[in-house]
C-alpha cells in the first residue's frame, strides 16, 4: 500500500479546509454562538465527496456523488462505558494520505484487485481529554470510514453505544433484509429482501434490518454496509426507529442464545471499529462490480496458499438428507463427481455415522478420482459447557486443533462449519478461531448458518464461501418457491456484492412436496448469476446426468473464480443479466424475476469479433433447452426469456 502525504493546497482533489462560524441570534433575549467546523474529502476521480461537520461539539457527516446528496447529514460519534466521544469533542489534529494499492484473491468476482482512495484522519478529545480519532476514505466507487482508540492501555473498556446513522434523501427506494430473528433467535441472513420498499418503513422484525442494504436515489444508486471485522468487535446491523429515511448502528440482540454475552463490544486499547461502507454510482455497476469490501480488509496472513483450490462440489444432502450417512451413496456421488470433472464432494451432517475407517476409504477412492472431500461440523456454540463430542468439538480448541489435524492427514480438502446463530463477539471470535486452525491444517473453510461476509476472504484466503442468504435449502418449502424469482434477482445486487455466496443453486428438480417456479433455464443461469468460491450443486446427481448434452456440457466446464465481472443490464426485483471472463473466455447468466415473458436488449461488456455466442435458454416445454449460436450485430444482443426463466451465454475470443 502506498501512503504520500498531501499538501494542503487548492491543487488537490483532496483538501482540507476548516472554518469557524458565528451564529449570532437571540433567544429569550440571550445571544447563542454557535460554532461549526467543516472538513471535506474527495475521492481521486472527484466523483464523491465526503463532508465531516463539527456543531457545538457534535460529529456528522454527509456524502455526495457528482455534487448530488446521496447520504444527508447524518449523526458520528460512539460511547463507552467509561467516556463519551459523541458530544464535546475537540478537534485536536487533522492528516491527510493517499492510498494506492493493489492485491490479488483466491476466490470472488476478480481476482486482481487495485484501488485508489484520499484519506483524512481526525482527531479528537472529549472534556476528559480522552482521545478518538475518525477516518474517513472517499474510493472512486464510495466511502469507508470508522473509528479508532490511539491510546494503549491493559483496561478492558466497553462500548455502549454507536451513533453513527446513514440517513436516505426522501424519495429513495430500498431493497432490504429484515435481520433475522427467527425460531431458532438467531441472525443468519436467511429472511427475505423486502422489494422496492421506502425507506424508514418499520422492518418486520423487531430487531431491525441487516446489512447490505442497498438504494436508489433518483439517478444514483447506494450499498451500505461493513467490513473489517475482527475478534474485537460484534458484527452490527441497522436500526430504523427514527421513521425518517435514518438508519443507526445496532449491535447483536440479547437475545442470540448461543452466547450468554453481552450485545456490546469490549476490548483494551488501541481499539478500531470495522469500516462502515457506502458504495455509490449512477448505475448498477458501481454495485455489483465494487470491491470496496475487500478493498478496506487486511491483507492475508498467510504465505503459502498453494494448497487452497477453489471448486465445484456435488452435495447429496439436499435431496437426500439421510445420504451423508451411507457410505455406499456416498460413492456413488464420488463416481458421479468425476463424471462432472468437478472437484469436490460434500458430505454433510451425520457422516460420522459411517465409522473414521470408511470416511478414510472414501477420502481415499476419491483422491484416486482426482475428487477432494469436504466434511460438515457443528459450529460449537452454545455447547461450550457440555460434554466433549463430535457435535461439538469446535468449541474445545485443544480437541477442535486435533481434529483438523486428523482429518487433514486423512486427505481431507475442507470443512463446512454451521449453526453459529449469533452476531455477538464471542461468535466472532469462534470464526477467526476456526479459520486460524483451519489454516493450520491447510483446510480450506465454508461457514453455514452464518453472518454475513465482511472482507475476510482476503486476511483468510482459504474462506471460500459463507451462506448467509436464504437458498436453495428454502425451495422444500412453498413459499420460498413462490418467492425465489424475485429474490433472486434482488441477490446480485445485495448479499452477493460484498462476498461468496453458498446459495447451493442450481437445482431443477423439486424438494419434498413444494412446486418450483423457477424454470430450467433460470436454475441453469444462476451458475453464473451468483457467485461462491466453492460452488455447491444441490440437486440430486440422476438430475444432473439426465441432462441434455449442452446444459450438461456447460455445468461440466463453468468456472467459479472470475477475472472479471461486469454488470450488463437489471433491475433488482425484475431481472438481472451479468458477465463474467475466465481467461479469454466469457460467461453471461440472466435471469427473469416477473411472472410474464421478457425480451432482454442489451450491449456485450466484449467485442465477439467473429467468435459466435453460444446460448443456453428455456424450449418450450418445461425441462427442454433451446440452443442457438449468433453473431451478435456490433455488440447487441436481445433474449428472449420465459416467465421466471433465464438464460446462459458463453464466447471464447
Amino acid at each position: 500500500m502506498k501512503m504520500t502525504s498531501l499538501h494542503q493546497d487548492s491543487s488537490t482533489s483532496f483538501q482540507y479546509y476548516a472554518c469557524i462560524l458565528i451564529v449570532i441570534f437571540l433567544w429569550s433575549g440571550r445571544a447563542i454562538a454557535v460554532a461549526q467546523q467543516n472538513w471535506q474529502v474527495t475521492s481521486p476521480n472527484k466523483d464523491i465527496q465526503a463532508r465531516i461537520t463539527n456543531k457545538n461539539g457534535k460529529l456528522s457527516y454527509s456524502v455526495t456523488f457528482k455534487k448530488r446528496i446521496v447520504v444527508e447529514t447524518s449523526p458520528l460519534g460512539l460511547d463507552r462505558s467509561d467516556q463519551q466521544f459523541s458530544t464535546d469533542l475537540k478537534l485536536v489534529s487533522a492528516k491527510e494520505r493517499q492510498i494506492d494499492d493493489s492485491y490479488t484473491l483466491l476466490v470472488g468476482k476478480k481476482l486482481r484487485r487495485s484501488n485508489a482512495a484520499n484519506e483524512l484522519e481526525l482527531l479528537f478529545e472529549n472534556p476528559a481529554q480522552e482521545q478518538i480519532a475518525i477516518i474517513f476514505r472517499a474510493y472512486q466507487d464510495g466511502v469507508a470510514f470508522r473509528y479508532h482508540f490511539p491510546d494503549q492501555d491493559s483496561v478492558t473498556r466497553k462500548i455502549i453505544l454507536e451513533k453513527t446513522g446513514f440517513k436516505v434523501p426522501a424519495g429513495a427506494t430500498a431493497w432490504i433484509e429484515p435481520y433475522d430473528m427467527n425460531v431458532r433467535k438467531k441472525p443468519c441472513y436467511e429472511t427475505y429482501y423486502e422489494n422496492a420498499i421506502e425507506p424508514g418503513m418499520p422492518s418486520p422484525n423487531p430487531a431491525g434490518w441487516a446489512f447490505p442494504a442497498l438504494f436508489n436515489i433518483g439517478d444514483d444508486w447506494i450499498l451500505v454496509t461493513e467490513s473489517a471485522l475482527n475478534e474485537s468487535y460484534c458484527a452490527t446491523h441497522l436500526e430504523d426507529k427514527m421513521d425518517n429515511g435514518l438508519y443507526t448502528i445496532r449491535f447483536p440482540e440479547k437475545e442470540e442464545v448461543t452466547s450468554s454475552a453481552d450485545p456490546e463490544p469490549v476490548s483494551k486499547l488501541p481499539w478500531s471499529t470495522p469500516w462502515r461502507i457506502i458504495v455509490t454510482g449512477n448505475t448498477l455497476a458501481a454495485i455489483q462490480e465494487t470491491t470496496l469490501v475487500t478493498d478496506v480488509s487486511p491483507p492475508s496472513e498467510f504465505d503459502d496458499t498453494s494448497w487452497v483450490r477453489p471448486g465445484r462440489a456435488s452435495w447429496s444432502w439436499w435431496s437426500v438428507g439421510s445420504s451423508s450417512r451411507d457410505y455406499d451413496a456416498q460413492l456413488e456421488y464420488i463416481d458421479f463427481t468425476a463424471s462432472m470433472s468437478w472437484e469436490y464432494v460434500l458430505i454433510d451432517a451425520g457422516w460420522p455415522t459411517i465409522g473414521n475407517e470408511k470416511v478414510q476409504g472414501l477420502v481415499d477412492y476419491a483422491k484416486s478420482k482426482n475428487v477432494g472431500i469436504f466434511l460438515w461440523y457443528h459450529s460449537g456454540m452454545g455447547r461450550e459447557n457440555d460434554s466433549l463430542t463430535m457435535a461439538n468439538l469446535m468449541a474445545f480448541p485443544e480437541a477442535r486443533k486435533a481434529e483438523m489435524q486428523k482429518i487433514s492427514a486423512w486427505g481431507v480438502k475442507g470443512i463446512k462449519v454451521d449453526f453459529f446463530d449469533s452476531d455477538k463477539q464471542p461468535v466472532i471470535q469462534r470464526y477467526i478461531d476456526i479459520l486460524h486452525d483451519a489454516a493450520a491444517a491447510h483446510l480450506m473453510v465454508n461457514f453455514h448458518g452464518s453472518t454475513l461476509p465482511r472482507g475476510w476472504e482476503r486476511t483468510f484466503p482459504h474462506l471460500m464461501s459463507m451462506e448467509s442468504v436464504k437458498g436453495a435449502e428454502g425451495y422444500g418449502r412453498q413459499i420460498y418457491c413462490d418467492r425465489a424469482p424475485v429474490q433472486n434477482t434482488i441477490l446480485p445486487f445485495t448479499r452477493n456484492v460484498v462476498g461468496s455466496m453458498d446459495y447451493t443453486p442450481v437445482t431443477f428438480t423439486n424438494k419434498r412436496e413444494a412446486v418450483r417456479k423457477t424454470s430450467f433455464g433460470h436454475e441453469l443461469a444462476l451458475s453464473i448469476v451468483f457467485e461462491s468460491g466453492v460452488f455447491h450443486f444441490a440437486d440430486n446427481m440422476n438430475s444432473y446426468e439426465s441432462l441434455a448434452e449442452a446444459p450438461k456440457n456447460f455445468l461440466k466446464h463453468v468456472p467459479v473464480t472470475w477475472d472479471e465481472t461486469r454488470y450488463v443490464s437489471g433491475i433488482p426485483g425484475q431481472f438481472v443479466v451479468v458477465a463474467r471472463r475466465k481467461g479469454d473466455a466469457w460467461y453471461l447468466g440472466g435471469i427473469n424475476g416477473l411472472k410474464k415473458p421478457l425480451e432482454v436488449t442489451f450491449e456485450l461488456p466484449f467485442k465477439s469479433g467473429k467468435s459466435a455466442l453460444h446460448i443456453i435458454t428455456d424450449g418450450n416445454a418445461p425441462g427442454i433447452f433451446s440452443e442457438q449460436f449468433i453473431m451478435p450485430n456490433g455488440k447487441t444482443v436481445s433474449v428472449k426469456l420465459l416467465p421466471y426463466g433465464g438464460f446462459v451465454g458463453q464466447v471464447k475470443l
